[in-house]
C-alpha cells in the first residue's frame, strides 16, 4: 500500500490536486486515467439538479477541457451509476460512477466523507465514490457491478482513498462505534477519554472512527491487493500547510462546527483520463 500526502505540494493559489493510480506499487503514468480534487479556494462545488451552480460549472469545464462533465446528486446511498454516455446520469440520484468511456468525466461531491477511486487496467473500468459513514461499504458494490457489466475482476482493481475526515477528527458515540465494529473491523475504532475532549460535556464513552481502516477492510475481503492501493493520509477536517495556519480543504465539521444551515466548502472529486 502506498501512503501519499498532498500538503506539501498545494500552495496558496491550488484550486485542485491530482494523482495517480497504483499496481504493484508502481504508479500507472501512461495512457491510465487520474484522480482528484477541487480545494477550497475553487470554491463551493454544490450539486443539485434543481440549482445552477455557476462557479462548479466554470471550475469543472476548465479541468474537463474536451470531456464531458458526468455529475449525480447525492443521498447517501450505496447507489452507483454504471454510464455509457453523459445522458445516462441526468436527474438521477446515487452516490457513485462507473464507466468504461474515456470520454466522460466522472464527478461526486464531498465535505469530509471519503472520496474512492477506482481503475481496471484491464477491463478499462474507472470511477469515483461518496463513501460517507451510511455509505461505507459503496466500493464493494462498485467492484460487484464491474463485475458483473463488465467481467472485471476484483484483484485487478487499482483503488485511491483520497482526502476525507481522519480518525483524529472523527469522532463518534457508541452506537456508531458498535456498528463499524461489527460491520468492517474492530481496528477502525479506538476509545477515547471523554476528559481529553474539551468540548465534550457528556460523560458517555466516545469512539475514534477511522473510515481508512473500515474501508481497507472492505477491499481485502473483496480480493483487492494492498500493493494497488494508494491512501492520502490528509485529513480535510485538520490538515494546514506546513507552517501556516491555512486549511486547504473544505470540512463540514470544521466549517459549520455542528451548526444547523451553516456554510461548508463541499469539494468535487473526479476520476478521468487527462
Amino acid at each position: 500500500m502506498v501512503n501519499i500526502s498532498f500538503l506539501s505540494d498545494i500552495k496558496s493559489d491550488s484550486l485542485y490536486v491530482k494523482h495517480y493510480f497504483y499496481k504493484d506499487n508502481k504508479a500507472l503514468e501512461i495512457n491510465s486515467p487520474l484522480w482528484g480534487m477541487s480545494l477550497r479556494n475553487a470554491g463551493n462545488m454544490r450539486f443539485r439538479w434543481n440549482e445552477k451552480n455557476i462557479l462548479r460549472d466554470s471550475f469543472l469545464s476548465s479541468l474537463a477541457k474536451d470531456k464531458e462533465v458526468v455529475p449525480v446528486e447525492l443521498i447517501h446511498s450505496k447507489i452507483i451509476c454504471d454510464v455509457v454516455s453523459k445522458a445516462d446520469t441526468i436527474n438521477k440520484t446515487a452516490d457513485g460512477i462507473i464507466t468504461t468511456n474515456a470520454a466522460l468525466f466522472p464527478v461526486i461531491t464531498v465535505a469530509d466523507c471519503m472520496p474512492i477511486f477506482l481503475y481496471d487496467s484491464v477491463s478499462k473500468v474507472f470511477g469515483v465514490l461518496h463513501s460517507g459513514w451510511k455509505g461505507t461499504g459503496i466500493v464493494a458494490e462498485a467492484i460487484k457491478l464491474a463485475e458483473e457489466k463488465y467481467n472485471a475482476h476484483a484483484e485487478d482493481f487499482s483503488v485511491a482513498i483520497g482526502p476525507h475526515i481522519g480518525d483524529c477528527c472523527y469522532i463518534v458515540d457508541e452506537e456508531r462505534a458498535e456498528y463499524f465494529s461489527s460491520n468492517f473491523t474492530e481496528a477502525c475504532i479506538e476509545k477515547v477519554e471523554n476528559d481529553s475532549l474539551s468540548w465534550n460535556d457528556s460523560d458517555k464513552q466516545l469512539y475514534k472512527l477511522s473510515l481508512t481502516k473500515a474501508n481497507l477492510s472492505v477491499l481485502r475481503k473483496l480480493g483487492v491487493k494492498d500493493s494497488n492501493i494508494v491512501v492520502c493520509d490528509d485529513c480535510t477536517c485538520s490538515s494546514v500547510i506546513e507552517n501556516t495556519d491555512f486549511y486547504p480543504y473544505g470540512s463540514y465539521r470544521r466549517e459549520s462546527k455542528g451548526k444547523a444551515n451553516a456554510a461548508f466548502t463541499v469539494q468535487a472529486a473526479f476520476c478521468a483520463y487527462f
